[in-house]
């Protein structure tokens, strides 16, 4: 006896392919490239912000150390004992045992700065329970000198992470201190100047699930172009040169004065820090701008975007217009800044902004300026 077979008309076969198979292929397809903003997005996945980073309060903090050994010497190669302590909310003083290093280049030079840049290592195992809990290595920007333009340029070196912060949710957490530099063994002898604590680049990365980078150098092509796009235009607001998101120095990791961070498919983001060298900061002391930019002045602005990324730089220049008055505010309102400075900070970059409301000027002072990779 034959078998019968059941033949599934065409008509048929293409209606369950329309209805049911193609709809889930597209699916398939959609969830592939959303499926890794929800792994890597840092407002579903990302942790809290450290204890040393999740409050703005000026504390009063202790350091230490041999300073005036320190600041003689300025040996990289040196590692100096000593502690560092605060007065907690109870009115107890915490210790911790720390361990300081000088760092830098340019602010490492006497001439340039009188007191150098210092790395503070915290024995981690004295940090549970209290401010520093979670923090092991940490970079503090120390104020070049006593006089109140030093205290300025500090103060508007801290101010650009936080103007960076309205520009990007990936940015480098900062907290401002009143510092006390006491001279071990001589309690009577030191001095007392703002600083700042910059977030570790570890502890950054765990923040937001991203993973960190071990190339000395990259392909533009690799950045995230809206982040990319991001870290330039703030750089052209700041009057910021000195910086590469593509090479690092020699036997060192990418990049100057950025840090990157990989975030899956969605690429390698540039994070920003060392802003003492731009016509925002207007330091003194500034080295200022690389011959090869072709500008003497760091008020000059230059745009050192890729044109790689222009596909996301007019989204990034209407973020940055969205910000106008937020970081206008942050300026005019800062409670230490003197007011001298607010005015001349305003009045540069008020220049900023009446560029991005000009569109000759964005297309010739950005869009038509980007570079190329061998630029």
């Amino acid at each position: 006896m034959d078998k019968l077979v059941f033949q599934v008309p065409a008509e048929v076969k293409m209606l369950i392919f329309k209805r049911f198979v193609r709809p889930l292929m597209y699916i398939v397809v959609l969830l592939s490239y959303v499926w890794p903003l929800f792994i890597f997005s840092p407002i579903l996945a990302a942790e809290q912000l450290d204890t040393l980073f999740s409050g703005s309060e000026i504390i009063d903090l202790r350091l230490e150390a041999p300073f005036s050994l320190i600041d003689s010497e300025r040996d990289k190669e040196k590692r100096y004992d000593g502690k560092l302590s605060y007065m907690d909310a109870q009115g107890e003083r915490i210790i911790i045992d720390a361990n300081f290093e000088v760092r830098g280049n340019w602010r490492l030079v006497k001439e340039n700065c009188r007191h150098p840049q210092l790395w503070v290592d915290l024995k981690k195992n004295q940090t549970e329970g209290t401010l520093f809990e979670n923090q092991n290595r940490l970079k503090l920007v120390v104020q070049c000198d006593r006089y109140d333009k030093y205290r300025d340029f500090l103060l508007k070196e801290q101010l650009a992470y936080e103007l960076f912060a309205m520009f990007s949710d990936y940015n480098f957490s900062t907290r401002l201190f009143k510092v006390g530099y006491v001279e071990a063994g001589d309690a009577d002898a030191g001095r007392t100047n703002l600083g700042f604590f910059i977030e570790h680049k570890s502890r950054l990365a765990k923040r937001l699930q991203f993973e960190k980078v071990k190339e000395n150098s990259i392909f533009p092509t690799e950045l995230n172009s809206l982040q990319s796009s991001l870290v330039s235009v703030f750089s052209f607001l700041i009057g910021s040169t000195d910086y590469s998101t593509i090479q690092g120095p020699v036997g060192d990791d990418c990049c100057h004065n950025l840090e990157l961070l990989k975030a899956g498919r969605r690429g390698l983001f540039a994070f920003p820090y060392d802003f003492d060298n731009t016509g925002f900061v207007d330091a003194s002391y500034a080295a200022g701008p690389s011959p090869n930019i072709g500008t003497r002045s760091l008020k000059k602005r230059v745009y050192r975007g890729f044109c790689v990324h222009n596909d996301t730089l007019d989204q990034a220049l209407s973020i940055a217009r969205d910000s106008q008055g937020a970081v206008e505010a942050a300026i005019a309102n800062h409670p230490l800044l003197r007011d001298g400075t607010k005015k001349e900070s305003l009045r540069f970059i008020s220049e900023f902004y009446e560029i991005l409301e000009n569109p000759k000027k964005v297309k010739k002072r950005l869009h038509d300026s980007c570079r190329n990779w061998n630029d």
